[in-house]
């Protein structure tokens, strides 16, 4: 198996989420709304860091969104929360997520 790819950067592409904006909540959901397999998109979360990567990922799992790009399956955008905020509370506020939407 090839070493996956891992990139410490903002994710590069434009998130496609349900109508509302929020996450979508299963692959199924995801395919429901016309994307393939390789335009799904995990996010997860582990000790302030957000990755977005293949969909096959569920601990920690935020949610899953889409892309009009094609993933290649490994590779995997890593966004330090803290890049975006000298105070901890303003970036964990930022990255909030409700379950509810």
């Amino acid at each position: 198996m090839n070493q996956p790819t891992e990139i410490e950067e903002e994710f590069p592409f434009d998130e496609i989420r349900q109508e509302s904006g929020a996450y979508f909540d299963s692959i199924d959901q995801v395919k429901a709304a016309g994307y393939a397999d390789n335009q799904i998109w995990s996010v997860t979360e582990h000790d302030d860091t957000w990755c977005y990567g293949p969909s096959h990922h569920w601990v920690n799992l935020i949610g899953y969104i889409a892309t009009k790009e094609a993933h290649d399956g490994n590779t995997y955008y890593f966004e330090h929360l803290s890049d975006y905020s000298d105070d901890p509370g303003e970036a964990a506020e930022w990255h909030s997520f409700d379950p509810d939407c």
